[in-house]
């Protein structure tokens, strides 16, 4: 099987992009609801918002489908694999919480820190 490209046709991109479509359709039957409720409903108003629906609704089945066949293909072969993403930006050698993390452990280890700290705390009694 060859690799997913990634950010096009990942597993996580058609989830992503089947929420998106939900969360449309749910706008648009919103909005047509709320022409429906007004005492002088607008039908041209009610065919925009429901035509722009059953679009999402077929977008919705579209995605649908596409998972369906990946998770058959994963199956059937037994592996997902994705295209390795190149990236221009390179990550620094250690996090900001492990840099941290050695200066808290070097200065709590500091004998002269310490005994130079309690004694100006003692001075500011």
């Amino acid at each position: 099987m060859k690799p997913y490209i990634t950010n096009l046709q990942t597993f996580a991109d058609l989830l992503d992009r089947l929420a998106i479509e939900i969360n449309k359709i749910a706008f648009f039957e919103n909005k047509k609801r709320e022409e429906h409720a007004k005492e002088s409903p607008d039908l041209a108003v009610i065919a925009h918002w429901d035509n722009l629906s059953r679009d999402g609704n077929e977008y919705r089945s579209r995605f649908k489908n596409e998972i369906n066949s990946m998770l058959a293909d994963i199956k059937r072969t037994g592996s997902y694999e994705t295209m390795k993403e190149l990236r221009t930006f390179r990550g620094p050698p250690r996090s900001v919480g492990e840099i941290l993390a050695e200066r808290c452990y070097e200065i709590s280890n500091n004998t002269e820190l310490i005994l130079a700290l309690v004694a100006q705390l003692e001075d500011d009694d």
